[in-house]
């Protein structure tokens, strides 16, 4: 069984984006074998820092999800305790962004290490000890060097990474599963402009099998491929049978 998941929004997808580059930080990043890739990762954490529109897009969508709740409050099918605790949180978080720093990682901005990367990074293997003496020094230095300045950084980053994953967690915890069948290896279905959905994911559980998913406000549309080694990817015709959720906003 695998599960795929994807945005139907923008916002969304640069969530799941900022989603993937935190969790690389959750590894054991520490070990000199792993500065490059931490280095990478950073500094594309740091394009997306460069976004003016990114603490306000961040803010909407709190405020988005407040309102939903506001809306679900008048259901009798739903806790009203749990909405209250959702709100709670989605405004705390809100609160966090508005006394923060206008600009996310701007402490970041000043490290020579990531400056001197940046410039680096469009050249194939140019970040080695032997193109920056800097990154020479930073792999000679001990784990806990490396860990302690390492998790300055990600510190300084906290408010956006707390943010995403709050509005990614509620949106999660508000899929709603059911079973599909895509005959000839495709799916669609319509969807109601009204009430736009943010997240979708599909669990397959054939072998070899990945779904290719897109889609918008009106409508979803799921292809299955069957992954082949060597050669591109062969659509199914077959039917397949699937698990399909979409968040509730």
């Amino acid at each position: 069984m695998a599960i795929y998941e994807t945005a139907l929004q923008e916002r969304t997808r640069s969530l799941l984006r900022l989603e993937g580059l935190f969790q690389c930080l959750d590894e054991n990043i520490a070990e000199a074998s792993r500065l490059r890739s931490v280095l990478r990762t950073f500094l594309e954490l740091l394009d997306f820092c460069q976004r003016p529109e990114l603490r306000v897009d961040l803010l909407l969508e709190l405020d988005r999800l407040i309102q939903v709740l506001r809306a679900w409050a008048g259901s009798s099918e739903v806790n009203a305790a749990a909405l209250e605790a959702w709100e709670s949180r989605l405004r705390e978080q809100q609160q966090t962004l508005r006394d923060g720093r206008q600009n996310f990682a701007d402490m970041l901005r000043q490290q020579e290490l990531l400056q001197l990367g940046r410039g680096r990074q469009s050249v194939a293997g140019g970040l080695t000890g032997a193109d920056l003496p800097l990154l020479a020094f930073w792999e000679q230095q001990s784990s806990v060097f490396r860990a302690t300045h390492f998790q300055h950084w990600r510190d300084e980053l906290a408010p956006l990474e707390s943010s995403s994953q709050l509005i990614l967690r509620f949106l999660r915890e508000s899929l709603g599963w059911q079973s599909e069948l895509a005959e000839h290896g495709r799916f669609g279905m319509p969807l109601n402009p009204r009430q736009p959905l943010s997240l979708i994911q599909v669990e397959v559980t054939s072998a070899n099998v990945y779904p290719k998913i897109s889609g918008g406000i009106h409508r979803l549309h799921v292809q299955f491929l069957e992954w082949m080694d060597p050669g591109p990817s062969r659509a199914l015709e077959s039917t397949i049978p699937f698990r399909l959720a979409m968040s509730a906003c």
